[in-house]
């Protein structure tokens, strides 16, 4: 006989909100920022070239993957040392895309089906972004947050589905992961022997031939009835 699920591990980005356009926004907010205090960056690039330059020092510095937040930051400093100005702007203008990266519109479905989980399962985030559960405005279901920054190591890492099964007392057959991306929520979390579910929401193929997921849905309002199957 199965245990009972106990806890659900749910990524953030692109599971409960799209993430492109909320990133988009920041970057939109961060580079008029900019503008003001560092003319001397956006004198020399515009925002899309800024994004280059960032993708550009990732792939030169992939040890900071894991680290998103360090690593927006680390850029501004490379592009200070590239252009030769100061770097005192730097702290305050990551806040600034910080505060606006947090601005998230979830998904329509997200609500409803997390106010209905919470009050069964044990909640946890699972992210390998920078977006903080309480500033999004989704602690109200969750009851903690893991991230890759923490943990030192990004999704499919077994250590994130790990760290959160520790934090809550459970083991790998009490849990279920919940999230969008084939490689690193499906195959993360069969990695730490944890069942998961695909949220599907364009509809496409699934491509990952390394594992299989328990469920495919194409949105969160699908999930009480899945999970109570599961239990049964």
């Amino acid at each position: 006989m199965r245990e009972r699920i106990e806890l659900l591990t749910f990524d953030l980005d692109d599971t409960l909100w799209p993430c492109t356009p909320t990133i988009i926004a920041a970057e939109k907010s961060l580079y008029e920022w900019m503008q003001r205090h560092a003319p001397a960056v956006t004198a020399r690039y515009d925002s899309l070239e800024l994004r280059e330059k960032r993708l550009e020092f990732m792939r030169r510095r992939p040890e900071l993957a894991h680290d998103l937040s360090r690593l927006r930051i680390e850029s501004l400093h490379a592009l200070c040392d590239e252009i030769g100005c100061a770097h005192d702007w730097i702290d305050a203008a990551f806040e600034v895309f910080l505060e606006a990266r947090q601005q998230v519109r979830l998904y329509d479905d997200v609500a409803p089906a997390l106010d209905r989980l919470a009050g069964r399962y044990r909640l946890a985030a699972v992210s390998n972004g920078n977006a903080d559960i309480v500033r999004t405005g989704v602690s109200r279901w969750f009851d903690f947050s893991v991230s890759a920054a923490e943990v030192g190591q990004q999704k499919p890492h077994a250590a994130l589905f790990e760290t959160a099964m520790r934090r809550a007392g459970v083991g790998p057959a009490q849990t279920v992961h919940i999230g969008d991306d084939e490689h690193r929520d499906i195959f993360g979390a069969r990695e730490a022997g944890v069942r998961a579910i695909w949220v599907n929401r364009s509809g496409k193929a699934w491509r990952h031939d390394g594992c299989s997921a328990e469920h495919h849905i194409r949105d969160l309002t699908e999930l009480p009835a899945i999970l109570r199957d599961m239990d049964a």
